[in-house]
């Protein structure tokens, strides 16, 4: 008589209890909870999804009233730009193929009045809540610049259309390189993007969130209020 032969090793039944396990646990992000809301001032309707405890916009934010040309910078006043648009007409700036695709760069002033009613621009701290829920641990949180614990940038950005480095998309969130308009004008396009947040640093700089195509992580630093990044809106509570 044949000796007794096991049908799986020890490693193979680990590795099937595991897959088991992994299917009565699932992720906390293995479904998205998506939705759809209208902006009433132009009848825009947006993707919505819901991250953690926080509803959060799954695209960038198009309202836009009227356009300014890139030169212009101000402080104090509100600016609203379209990538590649150098005018101040806003139904060609509409028609231009970056705003269908990333949507509206404000300055900063702009963006703190720009999100439509029942919505808010997120602070740093909501910011910082909605990354600790993608895995970025409570020291690096807090943090400048590049926060790589958790990977919550590749998890922020779209499963394509970045230069190199596209992410997951496990979060819905679905982050565009949108680029920014910056010192030297509109720059980083397909390489990068650029959010707002309400919270400033001084009397010059407004917190902000970056997220790129060559890193996992998110970028937490100040800018100067004139430049033009993108904005995300978070519903109220």
């Amino acid at each position: 008589m044949k000796p007794f032969t096991p049908l799986t090793s020890v490693t193979s039944l680990t590795s099937i209890l595991l897959t088991c396990f992994s299917f009565v646990l699932p992720s906390p992000l293995a479904t998205q909870d998506k939705g759809t809301f209208t902006d009433n001032r132009d009848g825009h309707i947006y993707q919505s999804v819901i991250i953690g405890k926080q509803t959060w916009m799954a695209e960038n934010l198009a309202y836009l009233p009227g356009v300014d040309r890139v030169a212009t910078g101000l402080f104090e006043e509100e600016c609203r730009y379209v990538y590649g648009y150098d005018g101040v007409k806003t139904d060609e700036a509409r028609a231009n193929t970056n705003y269908k695709k990333f949507g509206v760069l404000y300055n900063w002033i702009a963006a703190k009045s720009a999100c439509p009613a029942g919505w808010h621009l997120p602070t740093d701290q909501e910011w910082i809540a909605l990354e600790k829920f993608l895995g970025m641990n409570d020291v690096e949180s807090v943090m400048r610049d590049w926060r790589t614990s958790g990977e919550a940038g590749r998890k922020l950005k779209s499963s394509s259309g970045w230069i190199n480095g596209n992410g997951s998309d496990i979060s819905g969130f679905a982050a565009l390189p949108a680029g920014c308009r910056g010192y030297a004008g509109f720059e980083s396009r397909d390489y990068a993007v650029y959010f707002w947040t309400a919270s400033t640093i001084d009397g010059d700089n407004g917190w902000r969130r970056g997220i790129c195509s060559d890193n996992p992580g998110v970028s937490r630093q100040e800018d100067r209020r004139y430049f033009g990044c993108s904005v995300r809106c978070v519903k109220n509570k």
